[in-house]
């Protein structure tokens, strides 16, 4: 009898092993970016930038289940107002998910949620929805960051980058292999200087302006 358990146990045990194995390979790659990759923006204005992971099968395996993001910024270039977070991962006021979000000061942001919700119906018979691979694309947004520019002159820019995953788990808990990291740069285009071409217009206009007045005061007199 002890003997028929153990064994069922390691049966069990090997198949759970197997299932990891193939839900692991059936995972493709997933690229996050911070987006729109490059935007325009001097001292005092606002931007937004949204956290997007693109890859996912789309309704279906595989699903996100967890993420534990760092966010880099210049403290000194940009001020953090605000970020709100998806609810593709459950709805946080009805406790479907856990944020552990913090903004860590110095310009990191740790952006971190857990999802309560059920992957699918598959493995769970008296589970009532929604389920992650029902309500997931294969790209969403993940958080939404809101900064202000503080101090970023004409010709400068500044970079907002994903420092660090700490985590990015399926729905069932097993990491998803990261294809591609995007930063996103602010940037304060110089003001223009006039083409050689057109510095001779312009001087070309004057001239004409100064040659007018002097044929009106030789008139007068």
């Amino acid at each position: 009898m002890i003997t028929t358990t153990i064994k069922r146990l390691r049966s069990a045990l090997a198949a759970s092993l197997l299932l990891g194995l193939a839900v692991a390979v059936q995972a493709d790659p997933v690229t996050l970016e911070l987006a729109p990759s490059a935007q325009t923006a001097g001292t005092g204005d606002g931007v937004s930038l949204d956290l997007v992971i693109s890859g996912l099968d789309s309704e279906g395996a595989d699903s996100l289940g967890d993420f534990d993001i760092d966010i880099a910024f210049d403290a000194a270039r940009l001020l953090l107002d605000s970020f709100t977070l998806t609810d593709l991962l459950g709805d946080l006021g009805l406790g479907d998910a856990i944020d552990l979000s913090a903004d860590l000061g110095g310009g990191l942001l740790n952006l971190v949620l857990i999802s309560l919700l059920e992957t699918d119906d598959q493995n769970c018979i008296f589970c009532i929805g929604p389920f992650l691979d029902e309500i997931q694309g294969s790209s969403f947004v993940l958080a939404t960051l809101n900064f202000s520019v503080l101090d970023l002159e004409p010709g400068n820019s500044t970079t907002v980058s994903i420092a660090g995953v700490n985590a990015l788990g399926d729905g069932f808990g097993l990491p998803l292999e990261i294809a591609e990291l995007g930063d996103a740069v602010i940037r304060n285009p110089s003001i223009g200087v006039p083409e050689p071409g057109t510095l001779s217009l312009i001087g070309m206009g004057l001239l004409a302006i100064f040659g007018l007045r002097s044929r009106r005061r030789e008139i007068r007199v």
